[in-house]
């Protein structure tokens, strides 16, 4: 039979053992074995995983390498989306600076035509605001919040632009109105002498419908247009004698009679109180005055409603 010697190092010097059991050193050649297996084992593996871990490190690159690509093409994609965005924003900007130009002018003549004074409706001056203190929200100002406010902006004012002209509209014709329709009187020094109705007839002395006012006063007065229009006759009519007719537009027409002198000519335009002719007796009168008519829809009607509008 042979022995298993184990030899042991110690300060004290060198110790043997002696191994004869044959159950006890098949147990330790065992542990030797599987130390051995275990160690090349993972020799093995170490070899295998750092074999294997240079195809894995090219894949991590690789997939790295895929993703800073993606990730910058993100980026770029983003890029342009907010440029894209910007300049939408400045195209919306300049279209609300083009409306608001339009709304101060609007503005403006809309204060001419309403005759307000300047600093009573200032439409280049921001108005005052304030007030209590708000309650803040906790919501965050986004690029979609952002274009929903210009939005909302751009349709209140084109809102405000219509409602404007409208309003510029309808002014503008009532002023055209008061321009072209007879008001005030049609003489500049002067005073009704008849009135418009039945009277006595100043040569038959029967009663007769006079259809219009008669005006009299100093020899020359001038005679005035009593709204803006045109000259649709100037010269002889029978017993008008000599006569102005002016077509005022909307229906209206006004005649002045028995001058001495007409001072317009047909086709010329006139302006409201602009002189058209000498007070005179041309045609049948008996003295010096001003025969006024006024016709609606070529009709004759009483001109004392249009004279007393100031």
């Amino acid at each position: 039979m042979k022995n298993l010697i184990v030899l042991k190092q110690s300060k004290t010097g060198t110790s043997s053992y002696h191994l004869s059991d044959n159950g006890l050193r098949r147990k330790l050649i065992t542990l030797v074995t599987l130390s051995f297996l275990t160690v090349l084992s993972a020799g093995i593996g170490a070899g295998y995983f750092l074999f294997n871990g240079d195809i894995d490190s090219d894949n991590v690159l690789k997939n790295m390498q895929s993703q800073v690509s993606q990730k910058q093409s993100e980026v770029q994609e983003f890029k342009e989306k907010v440029n894209r965005e910007l300049d939408s924003l400045a195209l919306q900007i300049g279209g609300l600076y083009a409306q608001s130009a339009r709304i101060n002018a609007l503005g403006d003549r809309l204060t001419q035509i309403a005759k307000l004074e300047d600093a009573e409706f200032d439409f280049t001056t921001a108005p005052g605001v304030g007030g209590a203190g708000l309650e803040l929200t906790n919501e965050e100002n986004t690029p979609e919040n952002l274009f929903e406010s210009l939005f909302s902006i751009k349709e209140n004012f084109k809102q405000q632009e219509e409602q404007l002209l409208l309003l510029s509209e309808l002014l503008e014709e009532k002023d055209l109105d008061q321009q072209i329709k007879p008001s005030g009187k049609p003489i500049r020094n002067g005073w009704i002498s008849s009135s418009y109705g039945t009277r006595t007839d100043p040569f038959t002395g029967k009663q007769a419908f006079h259809s219009g006012l008669d005006f009299s006063g100093k020899k020359g007065a001038i005679i005035q247009a009593a709204a803006d229009g045109v000259v649709i006759w100037s010269g002889k009519r029978g017993d008008y004698g000599k006569m102005v007719e002016i077509d005022h537009g909307s229906g209206y027409i006004t005649r002045y009679a028995h001058m001495s002198e007409t001072k317009v000519n047909v086709g010329e335009k006139v302006t409201k109180t602009q002189e058209i002719g000498i007070m005179g007796k041309s045609g049948r009168a008996t003295s010096e005055h001003l025969h006024f008519e006024v016709l609606k829809k070529n009709t004759k009607v009483n001109p004392w409603p249009f004279i007393s509008k100031k």
